[in-house]
């Protein structure tokens, strides 16, 4: 594992990036007050640059990228420096979902190592890297809260379980099934959030508590996006289509900002910065 290091422009003109068939691109926006203000892509390549996750210090962006091969790599975009560093660098496997660990040179990715096996590994600098989950569910998406547990997408089944911190989750931790691929701990709460898709035809965002076992409905969305953000305040970002739209504690839903003259046509993944003065916007 080589990190590797290189300087990437601050501003890139988006009419210079033709997007490739299924190329995603990356955008970074400051907020102020909950309104989006200044924008700079942070990729400048096609191919897919997705799955955006903020480092605990809000001063860099995690995601995963096909750009150093043909296999995915996590890579981190420093904020202040406009820097970007292979983080994992592996030619013989792919690594996708880059979460923060619990150590400020921590991170938790999956990796993708063939049928059936699909795990989340954590890495430290400077270490070999490491199973973060006991379990041998194909994990698929994940989210993780120290010192209470995991959250597991099933990648054959699209079911959701939950393996409590020091344990392996099995069938007895089955969570939900007919599950989106956004799960969340929610913040300054002990739930989780992950996307149900109901058999009524309904998607909801739904509120799990490990200790209880309860779920709880938050609030329904409609069907233009599975993927969602929590801010620190509470609220829930996602797109509709270019639209960027923010939910708050009240049940309500409110246009934040039309994003298509950044060069947004369509909102995917996205995701707030711990601080609150960032947001991450995948491109479609």
């Amino acid at each position: 594992m080589r990190p590797s290091t290189y300087t990437l422009p601050l501003l890139v003109t988006l009419s210079t990036l033709p997007l490739m068939a299924g190329a995603t691109q990356l955008h970074l926006f400051s907020l102020k007050d909950g309104k989006v203000m200044s924008h700079q892509t942070v990729t400048d390549a096609g191919g897919y640059n997705n799955q955006p996750a903020f480092t605990a210090d809000s001063q860099g962006l995690l995601f995963s990228s096909d750009r150093a091969g043909g296999q995915m790599d996590i890579f981190r975009f420093d904020i202040a420096s406009a820097t970007l560093s292979n983080l994992t660098n592996t030619p013989e496997q792919s690594e996708f979902s880059p979460q923060p660990g619990q150590q400020g040179d921590e991170i938790t990715y999956v990796v993708e190592q063939g049928v059936p096996h699909q795990s989340v590994w954590r890495q430290r600098q400077g270490q070999p890297p490491e199973r973060a989950v006991n379990s041998y569910i194909p994990a698929g998406y994940y989210a993780q809260r120290y010192g209470q547990g995991t959250l597991l997408w099933a990648r054959y089944g699209y079911h959701l379980y939950f393996e409590p911190w020091g344990e392996q989750a099995d069938e007895r931790h089955f969570v939900s099934a007919s599950v989106g691929r956004s799960l969340h701990p929610i913040p300054n709460s002990a739930e989780f959030s992950f996307l149900h898709k109901q058999v009524d035809g309904d998607w909801v965002i739904k509120g799990f508590h490990p200790d209880t076992g309860a779920i709880r409905p938050i609030t329904a969305i409609d069907k233009a996006s599975e993927d969602y953000s929590w801010d620190q305040q509470g609220r829930i970002w996602m797109g509709s289509g270019s639209e960027l739209r923010r939910w708050d504690a009240e049940g309500q839903w409110q246009s934040v900002a039309d994003l298509s003259e950044q060069g947004v046509t369509t909102i995917g993944r996205l995701a707030i910065s711990p601080d609150g003065r960032y947001l991450a916007i995948v491109g479609l």
